[in-house]
């Protein structure tokens, strides 16, 4: 990808995830920041924008979501619109990634590194040894059935 100066196309992309993340997110803290205009590898401009925030993973998920149902609506019928998906393929990071009037849009954020007390706590964690089961549960009744029938009629 190559860095460009602004283009308009870019910038309607902007500002259209810009307002939609507002009218989605109003109440939540997570915010859009270090945004960046390139060239993707198809040619299309491509803008990115970092999440940051308490919970970037949730307010990634619910945005996501939000521009799927706001892009099934109004998909255009030339094709340069897609809906979103998640992106792994950069690792430490997930993206949600979409194509806005042949824009590519990636809103993205850090994946959270594991700690290193949860690894020591999962490490000395034993792990329960199964025990067969000899009897039925107090819930069953351990008696046999009586086989005879009786009729009392």
């Amino acid at each position: 990808m190559t860095t460009l100066a602004l283009h308009p196309d870019a910038l309607t992309a902007k500002y259209a995830t810009l307002k939609a993340w507002r009218d989605s997110q109003s109440q939540r803290p997570e915010t859009l920041t270090n945004w960046t205009n390139t060239y993707a590898a198809d040619g299309r401009l491509h803008v990115s924008a970092h999440l940051v925030g308490p919970d970037p993973a949730a307010a990634l998920n619910a945005f996501a979501n939000r521009q799927a149902s706001f892009l099934a609506i109004r998909a255009n019928t030339g094709g340069e619109d897609m809906l979103p998906s998640l992106d792994f393929m950069v690792p430490g990071r997930t993206a949600a990634v979409w194509r806005l009037d042949g824009v590519w849009v990636e809103v993205w954020h850090h994946d959270p590194a594991p700690t290193a007390s949860r690894a020591v706590q999962a490490a000395s964690r034993p792990v329960p040894a199964r025990r067969p089961l000899t009897r039925p549960g107090a819930r069953l009744p351990f008696t046999r059935r009586n086989t005879s029938k009786e009729t009392s009629r």
